[in-house]
């Protein structure tokens, strides 16, 4: 019963980042496609999988006076839990 309850909660954490990248309501594509010239959620997440390696866990857009963030939250592959701000327009990351 005790391996049936660990596989069980395996399972739902390695889906829960699948759930979390979310898209505007209304755009059916999960925010893969990029808008206006800017970054996708979905784009700037790989780019920072990428580069760091290890599981995205989450996803949100920050809307700010003149500019959109992306703050994504990752966890490495040696366990540490990471968020990373990335410009929208520009690409970079802080």
């Amino acid at each position: 019963m005790k391996n049936f309850k660990t596989s069980l909660l395996c399972l739902v954490l390695l889906a829960a980042p699948m759930a979390t990248i979310h898209a505007a309501p209304g755009n059916w594509h999960g925010g893969l496609i990029a808008q206006n010239n800017q970054l996708s959620p979905g784009e700037a997440a790989a780019r920072v999988q990428k580069r760091l390696g290890g599981r995205v866990l989450a996803v949100e857009t920050i809307q700010g006076k003149d500019n959109t963030f992306y703050r994504i939250k990752i966890l490495t592959g040696k366990g540490v839990v990471r968020v990373i701000k990335v410009d929208a327009n520009s690409g970079r990351s802080r």
